[in-house]
């Protein structure tokens, strides 16, 4: 998402999450005329390995050079950017010339490079919780809605539940990405799609034994619901983190997330059929403490990447200086993030940090 302006997060997140039900599709068909696992993993791997050569072609996050203090290279790459967008480097040059010059933001880079890396984590640590907390109960349940359910009705084929499965997840980002950009916001929309999701386990106990059809059309809803709230953390949680941990947070929220996905078959299989309600009962509480969780993180629509500077004037209270202008922290701050990062139409008159 750093590969691109703020401007644009959205489409970037809803990109790699929509091609992510083309593999889900893609990946079903090749395991139809495969029927062998191993075959399956062998063409799997040489699928993933079509990728590759793609990442010797990425370039480095404009957002990480300008933390790192990496200039040349900050510079190389905005001269990029200007060139492609049309622009002369009299246009924009100045301004970042002035920008890494700034004795402001010299003295900020100077007081956090003097500070560990585990002094960074400890600051962030409440954050971090609730980004693990998010991880791991959107994961659980994603997985349990999307493959625990599927596995339990023998009503559909699994090749096509899978399929389904998959244009159902597409039409849930859809909507969470056009969600987003209206009032609801990243918070709102994550909050209304999580009960939504709610609902939706709360319900599939009492139908699922009688009712294998209604159990699917329900469960594929609450698939819709959950793939928009996966749209949304994708997005969400990145923003909510300055650049220098935006890196650790992406991580924690990876990890506690394949926890959540590895333990919830697991939990439906230690349970058996018996007891497999308790866990629809336990979701749903643990998604109303996501929501309450949630509830405390701020909006992030329209506002450039949180970055270091801003949790600076959010600890200390001093006066922000954006070429030559000063605001006061305590009035609401939108700082947008520099226009060549923005938009294709460069216009670096207007360029802030």
């Amino acid at each position: 998402m750093e590969l691109t302006s703020s401007s644009h997060t959205s489409l970037a997140g809803n990109s790699s999450v929509i091609g992510f039900t083309i593999g889900e599709g893609v990946i079903t068909v090749l395991a139809y005329f495969a029927r062998d696992w191993l075959r399956l993993k062998w063409v799997i791997s040489g699928y993933f390995a079509l990728v590759l050569p793609y990442l010797y072609f990425v370039p480095e996050s404009p957002y990480w050079l300008f933390t790192k203090k990496k200039y040349n290279q900050l510079e190389e790459c905005l001269r990029k950017i200007a060139k492609i967008n049309g622009h002369s480097d009299n246009e924009w040059y100045p301004y970042y010339n002035e920008l890494i010059h700034n004795r402001r933001l010299s003295m900020l880079s100077r007081k956090y490079a003097s500070r560990s890396s585990k002094d960074i984590i400890f600051h962030h640590l409440p954050r971090l919780s609730l980004c693990a907390l998010i991880g791991c109960v959107t994961m659980l349940l994603y997985i349990k809605i999307s493959y625990g359910l599927g596995a339990m009705s023998d009503a559909v084929s699994p090749y096509w539940n899978i399929i389904i499965g998959a244009i159902v997840e597409a039409i849930g980002y859809i909507l969470a990405s056009i969600s987003i950009t209206t009032r609801l916001g990243r918070k709102y929309s994550f909050i209304v799609f999580s009960l939504f999701t709610c609902i939706c386990v709360l319900i599939i106990p009492f139908v699922m034994k009688s009712y294998p059809i209604v159990t699917i059309v329900i469960s594929q809803i609450g698939k819709l619901t959950i793939s928009g709230v996966v749209l949304v953390t994708w997005i969400y949680v990145p923003e909510i983190f300055p650049t220098s941990m935006r890196g650790v947070s992406n991580g924690v929220f990876v990890f506690t997330g394949r926890i959540g996905a590895i333990i919830a078959p697991v939990i439906d299989v230690a349970l058996g059929e018996k007891y497999i309600k308790i866990t629809f009962y336990i979701y749903s509480v643990l998604t109303i403490i996501q929501i309450i969780a949630v509830y405390s993180l701020p909006e992030t629509r329209n506002r450039s990447f949180h970055t270091d500077e801003d949790e600076e004037n959010d600890l200390d209270g001093q006066n922000l200086f954006v070429l030559g202008k000063t605001e006061n922290s305590n009035e609401p701050i939108n700082r947008p993030t520099p226009i060549i990062l923005q938009s294709n139409e460069v216009n670096v008159r207007h360029t802030q940090f």
